[in-house]
């Protein structure tokens, strides 16, 4: 056979093989996007009670996050941090339904401002996620709104993108030894293909002792990519899992899909490994199945369609492999000594080696633009996020790396490599830029392996920082989002009571009016975070009608003492009995029973509250005794999940610590009276009744504070019981998301001694 012939029976034999491999993906691609359906996305923040940026009228029970998908429960953690002493508060902490993280705190919060820290860990893609919000009991909070760690550098980051830099470089060096190996089928061996076929190894020893360097470098290299493998998967389990214990590892890499992805991306490339000298094939089916499991690792796993960003993800890695590896293996193979090359050698080198590649990198390329940006609008959303968020840029350093590459390519494979080939005599220095610019195209290709780890460290990409703000979480600093319009919150109109009760877990609300010997009104279901429930709502005796998600509009006949309302959602039913009977015109006497209550209250210079607070979810109820022995100075003792007992004099507080000792701080000089959570919400207030209560005199009153929800973070209502002789408050129950307590005033005028702690520090 001639020079001639065999030239054209190569790039004939090239070209065809080229086209089946350029068919093959693109029918991968499409049957992917014809199978593709939705995913859920990352498990990220969504709401909280109380609300980010909240100054709460009494100590909440319980903190409670919403997150938008399932959470990993054995490496999600939580803390409450008093901003003053910057130490955390004892709390046991909880996930409930799945997606919601409680925390308890062991003790009765004390006024202060407090810091809530929370961290999670995808159980689709495995990236750990994190963020504090604030809030204040009885004082501004000092953190405001939620902060979401977005930075890839955070804890350690640096350490994780080098590791993973290095995983790349040496998984497509690697991964490109045994991909064209098998492509380019030699009997001389795997690595025959970089030396080319018209000079048998027989007659050039030299050749031979190049292949065999040559794909031993590349066996060494599948090695390191092992251990960078491993390197990464103990790295990112130090990140989400806080340590390397048995434990730690057990919970992030063999208890959910990512983790055990990453397992079976390094142990695939393991068997690649260890049967690329024997089994070329298998080996080459054993990497190709950890590049799928490096794509379930990923962002891909949690991203919406879920099948076409893996599918994508997954040909993006194979065709980056075969081209940008490929160069990296022919730019080790020969630049290191071309000058010492004949000039024949050179021109067949050109020939056989790099043209023969080219059959298979210009495919590979097309592929790999149209995979990446499939891969791009999948992550992005939207494509001003390419220069918005951090992540788009750094995706943009990507993409004009990529254009450099290419640029390069195209030179020296299309106008360089046919003017060294067409000229009859040898042209230096279009060999010199040639060579040069194969030899640049590895450091090139290292840069955006970088980019491409840094970019995977990411805890969320763009578009689910969007999908997260849909669903109603917050991103940076913000201002706190105001209830939904649907919520149907608003003041009671003259002549209509507002009244509201604990259902379960959820607040039946309802605004009702006497008209005609009957009762019409409408009743809601809300959440903790003022958002409507979808449950079926019925009002025992009453004729309703739905009035949109979680609200019922109801016309009962007379003039029932309450309202007995059922919610039942799935399994679940919860009852609340709602008292409604109140005198219409009787707001005025309301009001001036409650000012006569405040007058009284002002008077006094000591009482007594017992107090019992919940949270709906079925937890232990906060049980405290406060004694008021003046205006600014009280004591109280708390019992829930444990005892805590504080002390306020004036501006200054004592708290018991667990070891028995009392700590000291400075705070705003305490009004008592803010101890009574009613006092700052005198609103919507109706006269339920007035009758005798053990030969006494008591009026029975409702409070609704629901115009000024934007500005204190929840919507409240209350019930007081008056003394008519004495004026005094004799018990209240409040409602509010998350807070259902009730207090009873006793002991009033018997005096009250709260004096400093011997013990403090």
């Amino acid at each position: 056979m001639s020079a001639v012939e065999f030239r054209c029976g190569v790039s004939t034999a090239a070209r065809a093989h080229s086209a089946r491999v350029l068919v093959v993906l693109c029918a991968v691609v499409v049957a992917l996007a014809a199978a593709a359906g939705s995913a859920a996305a990352h498990a990220a923040f969504q709401d909280a009670s109380p609300e980010p940026g909240a100054r709460l009228p009494v100590a909440p029970t319980q903190v409670r996050l919403v997150f938008t998908e399932s959470l990993n429960r054995q490496l999600t953690s939580a803390r409450i941090i008093d901003a003053r002493t910057n130490r955390s508060v004892p709390v046991h902490v909880r996930v409930q339904g799945g997606r919601r993280l409680i925390v308890l705190p062991v003790q009765r919060l004390a006024t202060g401002a407090y810091l809530v820290k929370w961290h999670t860990v995808s159980i689709l893609d495995g990236h750990a996620l994190e963020g504090s919000f604030g809030f204040g009991v009885r004082t501004r909070a000092v953190h405001g709104a939620q902060r979401l760690e977005q930075s890839p550098l955070a804890r350690s980051g640096w350490l994780r993108v080098a590791l993973r830099t290095v995983w790349y470089a040496a998984l497509f060096y690697f991964g490109a030894g045994v991909l064209l190996g098998c492509a380019f089928r030699s009997r001389y061996g795997p690595a025959r293909w970089l030396l080319g076929e018209s000079s048998p190894a027989s007659n050039d020893p030299s050749g031979t002792a190049g292949v065999r360097r040559a794909w031993g470098r590349t066996r060494v290299v599948g090695w390191v990519a092992v251990a960078a493998g491993a390197g990464v998967a103990l790295a990112e389990t130090q990140d989400a899992a806080g340590s390397l214990t048995w434990r730690g590892i057990r919970a992030y890499l063999f208890s959910t899909t990512s983790g055990e992805a990453r397992v079976a991306a390094v142990l695939a490339v393991l068997i690649a490994a260890l049967l690329a000298g024997r089994a070329l094939r298998v080996a080459a089916v054993a990497l190709l199945a950890g590049l799928y499991a490096v794509a379930v690792g990923g962002h891909a796993n949690s991203a919406s369609p879920h099948a076409l960003a893996l599918g994508s993800d997954w040909v993006h890695l194979v065709a980056a492999i075969a081209w940008v590896g490929g160069i990296a293996q022919i730019a080790a193979m020969w630049v290191p000594g071309i000058r010492d090359v004949s000039p024949g050698e050179r021109r067949r080198v050109m020939r056989e080696v790099l043209d023969r590649f080219g059959r298979v990198a210009l495919p590979a390329v097309a592929v790999l633009a149209v995979a990446g940006g499939t891969n791009a609008l999948i992550e992005l959303g939207r494509v001003s996020e390419l220069w918005t968020s951090a992540y788009g840029r750094v995706l943009l350093v990507k993409i004009a790396l990529f254009g450099v590459i290419v640029a390069a390519s195209y030179t020296h494979a299309f106008r360089l490599r046919r003017r060294i080939m067409a000229a009859a005599v040898g042209d230096s220095a279009a060999e010199r830029h040639h060579w040069r610019l194969i030899g640049s195209q590895p450091a090139f290709a290292a840069l955006v392996l970088g980019a491409a780890a840094l970019l995977a460290v990411f805890p969320l990409p763009p578009r689910q920082l969007l999908e997260r703000a849909e669903a109603g979480g917050r991103s940076g600093a913000g201002p706190p989002r105001q209830p939904p319009a649907t919520a149907g919150l608003r003041a009671p109109r003259p002549g209509e009571l507002a009244s509201a009760e604990q259902a379960g877990p959820w607040i039946a609300a309802a605004w009702v009016t006497p008209s005609r010997g009957a009762l019409t009104g409408t009743v809601r279901l809300m959440n903790f975070s003022i958002q409507p429930v979808r449950a079926h709502i019925q009002v025992a005796g009453a004729a309703v009608r739905t009035c949109g998600l979680g609200c019922v509009r109801f016309r009962l006949a007379g003039t029932p003492a309450s309202l007995r309302v059922t919610a039942r959602r799935g399994r679940s039913a919860h009852t609340a009995v709602i008292p409604v009977q109140f005198r219409p015109g009787g707001a005025d006497v309301a009001r001036r029973i409650l000012n006569d209550a405040i007058a009284r209250i002002d008077e006094l210079r000591a009482f007594r509250i017992a107090e019992r607070l919940s949270g709906g979810l079925g937890g232990p109820a906060a049980i405290s005794r406060y004694r008021i022995a003046t205006r600014h100075d009280y004591a109280i003792t708390a019992r829930n999940a444990g005892p805590s007992q504080t002390v306020v004099i004036g501006s200054r507080v004592w708290v018991r610590q667990p070891d028995g000792s009392w700590q000291v701080q400075s705070i705003p000089t305490e009004d008592t009276r803010e101890l009574m959570a009613w006092w700052t919400h005198r609103a919507g207030v109706r006269l339920l009744d007035v009758r005798h209560v053990h030969g006494r005199p008591v009026a029975d009153l409702a409070l609704a504070d629901l115009a000024r929800t934007g500005t204190i973070g929840a919507p409240f209502w209350f019930r007081l019981r008056v003394d008519l002789q004495s004026r005094h408050v004799l018990m209240m129950r409040m409602i509010a998301p998350g807070h259902f307590m009730n207090q009873r005033y006793y002991a009033f005028g018997i005096p009250v001694h709260v004096v400093p702690p011997v013990r403090s520090r």
